[in-house]
């Protein structure tokens, strides 16, 4: 089999060349003593590397790609699971040629089926050729992020992967990925602070976007879990610095003009190991003079050193992976403590796998503090938004702009919704007590017990504070209440269609599916167009705002100091814009005001001005006044 191995490899034209490479990775697929066997000649190693040599040196052409393909499933199979067959092939230098030939094929496939056969079997003999092999790994990561084999070779090639329509090469791809950054901090960073890296973070987080809808697409779970170990490994403020780094590369590559695919010195013309195939890929954006035009006043911007304003829709979506996680570590919590209740017990059982446990928080304190920080800068943003909603020239703000910068606010709003909740009472329960009629046996709920809040919660939720989101919220709630209108009919009522709803942040689901997703409007030409994109948002900060006040003395004083009574009083009305604010707010205040006496003083001081006739009423034919201490009266017109 060596022998015959040897003449295919050497002479891939030969009509049995592809029959022996078949044979032979298919054996090697079933056959494990064969895999030690057959990687333990030295030779094989060399014949494989050369015949990919000659392959990367000529250019792949069409009729190799099959060839290629079966070498590439030999080398998949033949290092499965074995270590020294592994180094023996980095010693070759057969990821590096692999790497190179991947790269060539995921710039020419042009979704032929011959490419994308070779493509899954080369990611996939990438991916066998690191696992459990930490020298693999370090070896075969730098090349894919920090210096490709040659100036010929696309670096960033993970990227490019990632995005190609196909499920297996996506797949493998995330699995690849996720054993290099696994528990490896040096690995995990070369994400963050190569530009290689940022790409593949970005492309990764459009895909799960794209797909988080399609159920029989396993590669949203695998990117799902390659962001979740992330942020637990506590780098979520580095993802999300290095996603607004490459917003900002990619933006000044876009009015550059040129879309770069592979390395620095990928078309310089005096590199000798650069294929000459290759040199017609570079990739040109072509711009007409309308869009020249359209982009000439964020060049200005860029060259004045403007600062960048909005979030990118990567950095939205991360935030959305993080929202879930939050999500997803409350439910539990919530669950768990039902379990309780139902048992009457004071912890969960010891046997529950899936039990939560109460001293671990759902992200670090690093990432709270963090997203403190992003929540402030936001806020601060959306404020001078609402400023502009009511001037001249309200278009100003882009689809795509207002899009993110709302569901990145909802999102912020949510995370922090869910981490100032949690379970401080266990309602105990008197059994086999007696009815009134003395004939029924009734459980007897007794007030709640309060109990201690662990001190990550504690911890938390003074980051929260201390942060600045109480006030950042109240100004904003103030300044929503000035810019966007209230609504007082249905929704579905406004004209133009230009209304949309948005979901409540709850869902345990992974797929993130119950977060808000803001309407992509076709026309933003108009203040109401405008507004429908933070339709929810006030309810949504009354929410945050009355969860933190929840017994926090603390809280309800930094409310009465900025100001924040008479707004949050305020939001005591209907508002079909923001479903159940109402509800919000009368909970909301009854925090705000338990146990504060300088809260209450205020709210006692207030008189009323006028009475406001409200819509329905209006329709009912109901007029309301006030009488002469102050009192709301309602009479009925005459029809």
């Amino acid at each position: 089999m060596n022998a015959s191995l040897t003449n295919a490899l050497a002479d891939l034209t030969q009509p049995s060349a592809t029959t022996t490479l078949d044979g032979t990775a298919k054996k090697l697929q079933v056959d494990a003593d064969y895999r030690v066997e057959l990687g333990s000649v030295a030779k094989v190693w060399t014949d494989l590397a050369g015949a990919l040599s000659k392959i990367h040196q000529d250019g792949l052409a069409p009729e190799n790609v099959e060839s290629v393909m079966y070498i590439f499933r030999i080398v998949r199979n033949m290092v499965a699971g074995v270590t020294p067959n592994q180094d023996r092939a980095r010693s070759a230098k057969v990821p590096d040629l692999i790497q190179e030939l991947i790269s060539q094929a995921a710039h020419t496939h042009y979704g032929n089926s011959a490419y994308i056969l070779m493509l899954r079997a080369g990611v996939q003999a990438l991916s066998n050729l690191l696992t459990g092999n930490e020298t693999s790994k370090n070896a075969i990561w730098n090349l894919l992020l920090v210096k490709a084999p040659s100036p010929s070779c696309d670096q960033n090639l993970l990227s490019t992967l990632a995005g190609i329509s196909d499920e297996t090469i996506v797949l493998s791809t995330v699995m690849l990925s996720y054993n290099c950054i696994f528990e490896s901090r040096d690995r995990s960073e070369l994400l963050f602070s190569t530009v290689a890296g940022q790409k593949l973070m970005r492309q990764l987080l459009l895909e799960s976007h794209a797909i988080s809808g399609q159920e029989e697409r396993k590669s949203f779970e695998m990117i799902y879990t390659f962001f979740n170990h992330l942020i637990q490994q506590d780098y979520f403020s580095n993802m999300f610095e290095g996603l607004e780094a490459l917003a900002d590369r990619l933006l000044e590559e876009e009015q550059d003009g040129t879309i770069r695919y592979h390395g620095e010195d990928f078309h310089k013309k005096d590199s000798e190991e650069v294929v000459p195939e290759l040199q017609g890929l570079r990739i040109e954006e072509i711009q007409d003079e309308e869009d020249d035009i359209k982009d000439t006043s964020k060049a200005e911007q860029t060259k004045k050193g403007g600062k960048k304003q909005y979030l990118a829709e990567e950095q939205v979506i991360l935030l959305k992976m993080v929202d879930s996680t939050i999500y997803s570590h409350h439910e539990k919590l919530q669950e768990q403590f039902q379990k309780e209740q139902q048992q009457h017990t004071q912890t969960a059982s010891i046997n529950d796998p899936f039990a939560v446990d109460e001293t671990d928080p759902p992200v670090s304190q690093e990432t709270v503090e963090f997203l403190t920080q992003v929540f402030v800068k936001v806020s601060g943003l959306t404020v001078e938004i609402f400023k502009t909603l009511d001037k001249p020239g309200v278009g100003q703000h882009g689809v795509e702009d207002l899009a993110n910068v709302s569901s990145g606010l909802i999102l912020l709003l949510g995370c922090f919704a869910h981490m100032s909740l949690y379970e401080d009472g266990r309602v105990a329960s008197e059994n086999n007590a007696q009815s009134s009629e003395g004939d029924v046996e009734l459980d007897l709920e007794l007030p709640a017990q309060l109990m201690p809040l662990p001190d990550w919660f504690k911890a938390q939720h003074m980051a929260i504070v201390q942060g600045g989101v109480v006030e950042s919220a109240i100004e904003l709630l103030r300044q929503a209440d000035t810019s966007l209108a209230r609504v007082t009919k249905s929704v579905a009522a406004m004209p133009n269609g230009t209304a949309s709803t948005q979901a409540p942040s709850n869902t345990s689901n992974p797929s993130m599916t119950a977060n808000t997703e803001s309407s992509y409007l076709s026309n933003t030409s108009t203040t109401q167009g405008q507004q429908s994109f933070f339709v929810g948002l006030k309810r949504d900060i009354v929410r945050l705002v009355g969860n933190l006040a929840y017994r926090s003395r603390h809280v309800q004083d930094r409310i009465r100091n900025c100001n924040g009574l008479i707004v949050m009083l305020s939001q005591c009305n209907i508002d079909d814009a923001n479903p159940f604010l109402r509800e919000y707010a009368i909970l909301a205040m009854k925090n705000i005001l338990t146990g504060n006496v300088e809260n209450q003083a205020l709210i006692e001081e207030l008189q009323p001005i006028e009475a406001v006739d409200h819509p329905a009423l209006q329709e009912a034919r109901v007029t309301s006044r006030l009488d002469d201490q102050g009192r709301p009266v309602l009479s009925q017109q005459k029809p």
